[in-house]
């Protein structure tokens, strides 16, 4: 904005008496931002800026977007720092994806982004490193890496309190998720927002179709409700193949909320592990907090790991691989996977991984604030312009043009249209495009085109799926760690000594035992005993 308009605009508001001028953050450039020329629209959430009361059970309306409302910016441009996951690989290629993004909120919201990928085996630690080394980060993803997850990152003070922000520069991304944002909540306050996805999940048994055609097992495969009859299948294609029967990247079989510990999948349980990212915590119905490692059904399902294991079933690298399992099964290394995933695992699998998968559920998880606080954005301390990343916030969960570029790319560059479907364009797939990565990382994932293969009504679909999913008693629930931060440390150390071993089968009795007495030496029961003593606050209060 240069000097002359700057001073029209000032002298326009002093006659009219209406409002003063908003002062915003400083830009790079050191002049000052003013907010759109035209007010946004009403919110679902109207004049009302008090944060919304998360209440667990709640499900979203039809909306899958807030009214946003047509504005123009009229002043300088801000410029934040953004870090973000890359999940496949795309970072190389993402710049004129990024230039088509600042193209748009530039005009319309007067900030330019300036991103910083980092892929999903040095992301926690990169954004660690920029947070501890004091360097501006306006805008930071959550992803469910013990070190980038929103409780250790809240925990250890590494995020702003961004209520006010969020109440009045973010209104319509807030509106969206609010009966989910007590999942980035401590004692009212919020601490980051959701992506806004389908939450509901299931953890499914994955297995490449064409080694099922190979080794004769797809009729038993579409039938499976027993683990002995998965092992049947495991056992023919250790036989019949070069693959490992299962891949694992130190943790073959073991997915938070859910506990096998018998042979037919029906009567596996499911709990909320309240987003404890050490794996020690286990809930019941009640609100009792109990140490996982000594649940009866949890060393039934470690034991029959093993029985993997000492078969040579898991792939043979489990135990120092840091690879995904997606990556695993692409590179032709193993037949399987046990995941955790939501409803269009197959799509999603084929895209990872380049094989067409068979993905049996075998038991869906309740909605608890581990599964809403997974992936989400935070603003950090070290944040300069914190109003100009939550306005950001707000225009890409709002705009599906911003969504679109984020997860797809550009159209007619990096995915087509094809009957309500976005599709690679023709010559082109996953190994080729240029940009491509995951719906379920960013923003609004129902403002998302469907992929191919979904179906054109997939939102809508996934919309619903969320309205019927189970719910925990206890979402919307976040825990404060921050006096345990030695603790934590200690418990750590143990858990990364042993986790490789325990979760991959390749343990004795007496090492399980010395890792649960190990656990309880470095404080794992002051541990629970600090969630056990929130919990119960909170279900005082939430009743």
């Amino acid at each position: 904005m240069n000097k002359t308009k700057r001073l029209l605009a000032l002298l326009l508001a002093l006659v009219m008496v209406a409002t003063t001028m908003a002062a915003c953050s400083k830009s790079e450039g050191g002049g000052q931002t003013t907010k759109p020329t035209q007010a946004p629209a009403q919110t679902q959430g109207g004049d009302d800026t008090k944060a919304p009361e998360t209440t667990a059970g709640e499900t979203q309306g039809d909306e899958t977007q807030a009214p946003a409302g047509e504005q123009t910016w009229d002043g300088e441009v801000t410029d934040i720092n953004v870090m973000l996951m890359d999940l496949r690989g795309i970072s190389e290629n993402a710049q004129p994806v990024i230039d088509a993004m600042n193209e748009i909120t530039e005009k319309t919201i007067g900030v330019r982004i300036h991103v910083t990928w980092a892929g999903t085996g040095d992301y926690a630690t990169q954004l660690n490193l920029s947070i501890s080394g004091n360097e501006q980060l306006d805008l930071a993803m959550i992803a469910p890496i013990e070190a980038s997850s929103f409780t250790t990152l809240s925990s250890n003070g590494q995020l702003m309190d961004i209520t006010e922000y969020m109440n009045n520069e973010g209104k319509d991304a807030l509106a969206l998720v609010k009966d989910y944002i007590g999942a980035y909540s401590i004692e009212g306050k919020i601490y980051g927002i959701p992506t806004y996805r389908n939450y509901g999940s299931s953890v499914y048994l994955i297995m490449r179709k064409d080694i099922l055609e190979q080794v004769g097992m797809m009729e038993k495969a579409q039938n499976l409700s027993k683990w002995s009859e998965v092992e049947e299948i495991f056992a023919a294609v250790a036989e019949q193949t070069d693959l490992a029967p299962i891949a694992g990247a130190k943790n073959v079989s073991y997915q938070p909320g859910a506990l096998f510990g018998d042979d037919s999948f029906a009567n596996t349980t499911s709990f909320d592990n309240l987003s404890d990212v050490l794996n020690v915590v286990r809930t019941d119905n009640e609100g009792n907090v109990t140490l996982l490692q000594e649940d009866e059904a949890y060393r039934k399902q470690m034991d029959m790991v093993r029985s993997w294991y000492d078969k040579g079933w898991i792939y043979k690298d489990s135990l120092v691989t840091t690879d995904h399992v997606d990556t695993l099964l692409k590179a032709g290394v193993a037949f399987s996977a046990i995941e955790t995933s939501e409803l269009g695992v197959e799509t999603s699998k084929l895209e990872a991984t380049g094989y067409d998968m068979l993905c049996v559920e075998l038991v869906p998880n309740m909605i608890g604030s581990s599964y809403v606080n997974k992936f989400g954005l935070c603003v950090p301390v070290t944040a300069q312009e914190p109003e100009a990343a939550v306005r950001w916030i707000n225009a890409l969960f709002t705009n599906p043009d911003l969504t679109n570029l984020l997860v797809w790319g550009r159209e007619g560059e990096d995915y087509v249209m094809v009957n309500g479907e976005a599709d690679y364009p023709e010559g082109k797939d996953a190994s080729s495009v240029a940009y491509h990565t995951a719906d379920f990382l960013y923003g609004n994932y129902f403002n998302a085109h469907p992929w191919a293969g979904n179906g054109a009504d997939f939102r809508e679909v996934a919309l619903n799926a969320l309205k019927s999913s189970p719910v925990s008693p206890y979402l919307g629930f976040a825990v404060d760690q921050s006096n345990l931060t030695n603790t934590i440390a200690a418990i750590t150390s143990v858990v990364d000594k042993y986790k490789g071993t325990i979760y991959c089968g390749a343990y004795t009795d007496a090492e399980y035992d010395e890792f649960v007495a190990s656990l309880k030496t470095a404080g794992v029961e002051e541990y629970l005993a600090a969630y056990q003593e929130q919990l119960k606050a909170w279900m005082e209060a939430n009743k």
